[in-house]
């Protein structure tokens, strides 16, 4: 069978693994630093009935260590 060449609802479409990967729900988080006191975090999520989601968050280096205080990390 030939691969797929574009992702379809339910394909993930990255090669980073997925947090959560069940056939109803995936979810994906990437942590980026961006120089000095800048940092992303993405998190993306996967329903059957919308597709991919992004939430995309900036952030500096104190809001960083609130977040990490938050999750527990």
């Amino acid at each position: 069978m030939q691969q797929y060449r574009t992702p379809a609802p339910g394909r993930t479409p990255r090669a980073e693994p997925n947090i959560v990967n069940r056939d109803d729900y995936k979810m994906h988080i990437l942590k980026r630093s961006w120089g000095k006191d800048e940092h992303e975090i993405l998190i993306e999520r996967w329903i059957p009935e919308s597709g991919w989601s992004r939430t995309q968050i900036l952030c500096d280096d104190l809001e960083l260590a609130k977040i990490r205080l938050v999750l527990g990390c």
